[in-house]
């Protein structure tokens, strides 16, 4: 993937809020544990490429609600919510670069991004985004 070429990342959270910050993650085969996303097609709104991504990579669906290009130094960061209650053991993905998805109450290790980029996400007023709705 070119460093040109537009991107997203899903920040991918139960609709139902929990009394613990939860989100869900990918953990890649060669780069270990990140959000899902990727690159946007050339026809595809943002919202559209993070459901699709985050379908093809955790085969879950949900609502985008917000996006922010500026909490990530590159890529565009859109906000999902998922209908279904987060469980505590994680599942296969039918993608073959997935090992694993999951969902997290804690940052976990073998992470590809650092620490920082996820509590920034963790820290982010969703509220000063804009919104998806329509």
């Amino acid at each position: 993937m070119s460093e040109l070429e537009p991107w997203v990342v899903v920040w991918a959270v139960p609709k139902q809020p929990l009394d613990s910050p939860c989100w869900l993650m990918v953990k890649h085969i060669e780069r270990g544990w990140e959000l899902p996303g990727g690159k946007i097609a050339e026809t595809e709104s943002l919202d559209i490429t993070a459901l699709r991504e985050l379908f093809e990579e955790a085969g879950v669906l949900g609502t985008a609600t917000n996006y922010d290009e500026n909490i990530l130094p590159k890529g565009t960061v859109v906000r999902v919510e998922i209908d279904e209650e987060p469980q505590p053991y994680g599942w296969e993905s039918e993608d073959e670069k997935i090992i694993e998805v999951g969902w997290c109450v804690e940052i976990p290790g073998e992470l590809y991004w650092g620490e920082k980029e996820i509590q920034r996400l963790l820290d982010h007023d969703w509220s000063t985004s804009r919104s998806l709705a329509s």
